[in-house]
């Protein structure tokens, strides 16, 4: 083998070996757990997605669940749910605060020939809040607002990024059309006073489909919420983490991620997840064993 070749398949190695360290396990313990089966037996079994495993001389009969991962579909998913969560938290809070004022939307658009960049919309967000902190330190009654937004993605039929932005605005203040302030140089923009504003985002994310997420450009997020206070962030992180997590550690926990599982990190009690992840051949496999 050439030096080429030998490079090769040490970058293979090493793409294998980082994907293992990933996931958790290995292509071979996938399959490991089919051993004690041979021929036609190991075949039939494996129709049935069913395994053996075996402790001292005693045979325990184990199935094996299997589900293939769409990771753009999982990506879409996760983003419905952090958008229509966080923009239904949102408006929770205003409404308890008994703060005045109202929900305004965004829409954010590229002029024809202007780049676009991963950071246009942390850009324009970055100056609002500017403006929105300098107004309310200068006026007592907007003392305790905060600068609140969820925002997500589209594609056009050029398959050109535009965005959806949701932000409060408090009674008497006024942000103007970003685009001629200067803080979205980009292209245009529209703003309008919204009734709904959990159902206008639901609109928009429930259009961000598994395409529309391979199609979007790389490295360009893809939705953001921001301003919720610490109990909401923990409820929006409660209600993103896998059902089995939430049942095991209950509806007060804050769930976090961690190796191997979820935890609390109220309580520090651990949820060991009882699913693996493998990736083989381009695919993405969850699995676990289970008893018949």
């Amino acid at each position: 083998m050439d030096r080429a070749g030998q490079r090769s398949v040490e970058i293979a190695n090493e793409d294998m070996r980082r994907a293992q360290r990933a996931s958790g396990t290995s292509l071979q313990e996938y399959f490991r757990v089919g051993e004690l089966l041979k021929g036609d037996g190991r075949a039939a079994a494996d129709a049935l997605g069913l395994v053996y495993y075996k402790t001292s001389d005693t045979p325990v009969r184990l199935g094996r669940v299997t589900i293939e991962i769409d990771p753009l579909l999982a990506k879409a998913q996760r983003l419905r749910k952090s958008v229509i969560t966080g923009a239904r938290l949102h408006d929770q809070e205003a409404q308890k605060g008994s703060r005045r004022g109202a929900w305004y939307f965004l829409t954010l658009t590229y002029r024809d020939g202007s780049d676009s960049s991963p950071r246009d919309v942390s850009e324009l967000l970055k100056r609002m809040r500017g403006f929105f902190n300098r107004a309310r330190n200068r006026r007592a009654r907007w003392n305790g607002e905060v600068f609140r937004y969820v925002w997500v993605g589209e594609l056009t039929q050029r398959l050109r990024p535009h965005y959806h932005v949701m932000v409060w605005v408090p009674k008497g203040m006024y942000f103007g059309k970003v685009d001629q302030r200067g803080w979205w140089p980009h292209g245009s923009s529209q703003i309008e006073k919204a009734r709904n504003c959990v159902g206008y985002l639901a609109k928009y994310a429930s259009k961000f489909t598994s395409v529309v997420a391979g199609a979007f450009p790389k490295g360009f997020r893809t939705s953001g919420v921001g301003g919720l206070n610490d109990e909401s962030r923990r409820e929006l992180r409660w209600w993103k983490a896998p059902k089995e997590a939430r049942e095991a550690l209950g509806g007060d926990a804050d769930i976090r991620k961690t190796k191997g599982g979820w935890f609390d990190r109220l309580t520090g009690v651990f949820w060991p997840s009882p699913w693996k992840v493998t990736f083989a051949f381009g695919r993405t496999i969850a699995w676990k064993v289970i008893p018949l």
